[in-house]
């Protein structure tokens, strides 16, 4: 199991309480999830990414970077090691081209049904593998189904979220349906996160005309738990089950079903 966050705004900012400052914020869940962590944002469309096998909670680059990065786009993601080595390999996000991708969750006897998924992948996916995980695998298995849908470099979000419920999917018809699979996906103009197995949060600004917003947020627990919600947020509400939530590149509102 894992814990996850992803913010994606219109004008940069940071996340310094959800990731350092909250009650609940990634820094204190680490404590349980102590296997590594992973910061991902973009200069332009070029994703920038800091890994570390050390547990965010004691390690001073994670408050350094947490403080400091500003961005549109913004993922994080801490590990507790259930598939695979703590190793910078099997540490999220995962990326390839534009897209980061993250992973809260875990197949059950996951060599049992390895090579099944591994079959599911494009060839040209396949020779990117690095690591261990299930998780880099379900990746580029959403990377195989979405390249069969569109150029992955300029997705839609309607494009990117299909892509999403197939690689859930398919991981549930070929695994079991007590496979667990939350994912977060972002190329930096979408983001994109669908809750099966675990638990799932949202938050976003009112919407603007037009449908826009100023900001959305997606985490694996709520970050804030009882605190009250600051000036000019919105609180935190659990995402239902089976269900994608996101932005498109103009930041407009998303859902779809897994």
């Amino acid at each position: 199991m894992c814990r996850l966050f992803g913010c994606r705004t219109a004008a940069p900012g940071g996340v310094a309480h959800e990731l350092l400052h909250g009650a609940n914020a990634l820094r204190v869940q680490s404590r349980e999830h102590p296997d590594g962590w992973g910061l991902g944002w973009y200069a332009g469309r070029v994703p920038q990414v800091v890994r570390s096998l050390t547990a965010a909670h004691g390690d001073e680059d994670f408050e350094e970077v947490s403080s400091f990065v500003t961005a549109t786009t913004i993922l994080a993601h801490i590990r507790k090691a259930s598939v695979g080595k703590i190793a910078l390999e099997n540490t999220h996000p995962f990326e390839w081209g534009p897209w980061l991708f993250a992973h809260n969750g875990t197949i059950s006897e996951w060599e049992n049904y390895r090579a099944a998924i591994e079959a599911g992948i494009d060839p040209a996916f396949r020779d990117e593998l690095r690591g261990e995980t299930d998780s880099e695998r379900c990746f580029l298995l959403f990377l195989t189904r979405l390249s069969r849908r569109c150029d992955p470099a300029s997705a839609s979000f309607a494009d990117a979220a299909a892509a999403l419920a197939e690689t859930a999917n398919t991981v549930a018809r070929t695994c079991g349906s007590e496979a667990a699979t939350t994912f977060l996906a972002t190329d930096g103009r979408l983001m994109l996160a669908c809750r099966r197995g675990r638990t799932l949060y949202v938050s976003a600004a009112e919407q603007e005309r037009g449908g826009r917003v100023a900001w959305f947020a997606v985490a694996s627990e709520d970050p804030r738990l009882h605190e009250p919600t600051p000036p000019g947020r919105s609180p935190w509400r659990e995402v239902q089950p089976d269900t994608i939530v996101g932005v498109d590149s103009d930041l407009r509102l998303g859902h779809a079903a897994l």
